[in-house]
């Protein structure tokens, strides 16, 4: 008897703490592996603020998953459709650094191959041909935008990469941001065409989602993808983006046969700020936009939705992850919501304060077959 106790004790010690403790059900926490590729400088264990090359851009970027902790609000069991995607649970507090499986960045082809390798492997262990790219806005450093990633991830449940370019870490160098937006630009646009090559080998259907400043880097990449059919829908979230800029960029846009939602809210004070700092041109994103000159677009295709109702936050610049994912799943708005038609815009006091609230008013008839707001059902 004796030998078979000593026997089960040496097991016991010798096991993995995560085996010999498993975390609970209803855990405190998830863990859920986010793809990311970035053109920022590397820094210890992260990424940041700068660009990868100071100067001389030798457009090679960096790849790899980081391991991000969020909180279980939702009180998630694992079960084998999360364990697919590698979701573990915790009850142990996340760090502020994720970690990390950084691909060796020495040779860059071969950096490039073994990430889309394990892109390949996560898809076909998750059984979905489904991607969601997620870009990030301005003054969102790795970190943070890692977090904003793995947040939308819980909601979804599907495999979702982070494309992170140079933002900073505070609000003074939002000019600086835009700058470097401008920079990343023809790496996020390699990044596309590194994914229409992945797709004629493995089935690949992607969900852009991209918020503020990040919806940039998107709109301007849309000539890129006309007529490719690698987009499946396009979710931008409150674009910091000049709207009549953003005309230029769609002026093939039936050519994309997606679905293109805009999400905006009527709450946001940033976005009227921005609009100030340029000179008065209203931004993308701003709920209360005229639109009675506007292009004429498919409402089949295009769908205006105002969340004010749900948006949360001081800024009013929130990413409204649930609403996302339900409107991807069922066009609908999820339990409690219901979508009705805009028929008219009302300019909030941040607007009226960035100066052109004479512009605003009731919206054409051609606006209100695409225009609709979320209201609260219950």
């Amino acid at each position: 008897m004796l030998p078979i106790l000593l026997s089960a004790l040496i097991v016991l010690v010798t096991m993995p703490a995560a085996i010999a403790k498993p975390a609970a059900k209803g855990a405190k926490y998830v863990i859920i592996p986010i793809y990311y590729v970035t053109d920022r400088e590397l820094q210890g264990d992260t990424f940041g603020v700068h660009r990868r090359y100071p100067s001389q851009c030798k457009h090679f970027m960096y790849y790899g998953t980081s391991f991000v902790a969020v909180p279980n609000s939702q009180n998630t069991v694992i079960n084998d459709k999360l364990k697919a995607l590698g979701w573990q649970l915790s009850d142990k507090h996340p760090a502020k650094i994720a970690s990390k499986d950084r691909i060796d960045p020495a040779d860059s082809a071969a950096s490039k191959k073994q990430f889309f390798e394990r892109l390949k492997n996560g898809l076909d262990k998750a059984g979905t041909s489904e991607l969601c790219v997620f870009v990030h806005g301005a003054c969102d450093p790795f970190e943070d935008a890692s977090q904003d990633a793995g947040l939308l991830a819980y909601s979804l449940e599907r495999p979702l990469l982070l494309y992170s370019w140079p933002a900073a870490s505070k609000w003074r160098g939002y000019f600086i941001d835009s700058c470097n937006s401008e920079w990343s630009q023809a790496h996020f646009n390699q990044f596309y065409e590194d994914l229409l090559a992945f797709k004629a080998e493995h089935p690949l259907q992607v969900i852009s989602i991209s918020h503020s400043m990040g919806n940039r880097l998107v709109i301007r990449s849309l000539p890129v993808l006309y007529g490719k059919g690698l987009v499946t829908d396009w979710e931008l979230v409150s674009p910091d983006i000049d709207a009549d800029t953003t005309r230029h960029y769609v002026m093939g846009y039936d050519q994309l046969h997606a679905r293109l939602r805009l999400y905006v809210s009527n709450k946001d004070k940033l976005l009227p700020f921005s609009q100030i700092l340029h000179g008065g041109y209203y931004r993308l994103g701003e709920a209360a936009m005229p639109t009675a000159d506007g292009p004429r677009l498919n409402p089949k295709l295009l769908e205006r939705i105002d969340f004010t109702a749900i948006d949360k936050g001081f800024t009013g610049h929130s990413i409204p992850n649930d609403l996302i994912n339900n409107m991807i799943n069922s066009n609908k708005p999820g339990p409690g919501l219901a979508l009705v038609p805009e028929d008219d815009l009302h300019s909030s006091r941040f607007a009226k304060f960035a100066g052109r609230s004479k512009d605003f008013g009731a919206i054409s008839k051609e606006a209100a077959d695409y225009c609709s707001r979320v209201v609260k059902t219950k």
